[in-house]
């Protein structure tokens, strides 16, 4: 009669732990990134007098199988001068047009291509120059920048982590206009402004 009971419990013990283990397994799966995975960015936009020169990096890490991804850029306003590197290496990209959620308006938008091996990361530098908006009151007049945002929730994920940096080239130094930080962060807006007050 005792070995009935001990085989009982231990058959109960093996059953709780399968169930535990299986749930486990169930949550880590759905838990998993698949794809490639847009991680986190660094924005930096300075007002050099007629336009706007951005230098932007955007962290990328391959969770899935494949080893090259096709990337979609989009801007606000078509740039031009722009240099595009993958990892240090000079990446090739062709003009598109896209738009972003419920947003009406059309956008220029770059296509290009990164090889990455699965399970490592890598760096998307771009450079390139383009208008801002100068918008004139009766009192004041204003540059604004327009950045996108909004097509980060293509991605399907929040970001880790972004920073922004809004600055104003001068003859002997540049200015820190303003300086964003965001963790955990999925945009809700199109675009964020960046405003400086002539």
């Amino acid at each position: 009669m005792k070995k009935k009971v001990d085989l009982g419990i231990v058959f109960g013990f093996v059953t709780i732990a399968l169930f535990f283990t299986s749930q486990l397994l169930i949550i880590n799966e759905l838990g998993f990134k698949t794809g490639l995975s847009f991680e986190d960015e660094d924005i930096i936009i300075t007002i050099t007098g007629d336009n706007a020169f951005l230098l932007a990096r955007y962290g990328l890490k391959n969770f899935g199988e494949l080893d090259f991804y096709i990337i979609s850029l989009p801007f606000a306003s078509r740039p031009w001068d722009i240099n595009l590197t993958f990892n240090g290496l000079p990446l090739d990209y062709s003009w598109i047009t896209s738009r972003i959620s419920s947003e009406p308006e059309i956008f220029d938008t770059i296509l290009f291509r990164v090889e990455i091996e699965p399970n490592q990361k890598g760096d998307v530098l771009v450079s390139y120059k383009r208008n801002y908006d100068l918008v004139v009151a009766e009192d004041s007049s204003s540059i604004v920048f327009r950045y996108i945002v909004g097509s980060t929730k293509s991605w399907g994920e929040p970001l880790n982590f972004a920073h922004f940096e809004f600055w104003l080239q001068g003859n002997e130094s540049d200015t820190l206009l303003e300086s964003r930080d965001y963790t955990d962060w999925m945009p809700t807006e199109t675009f964020l402004f960046f405003e400086y007050l002539l």
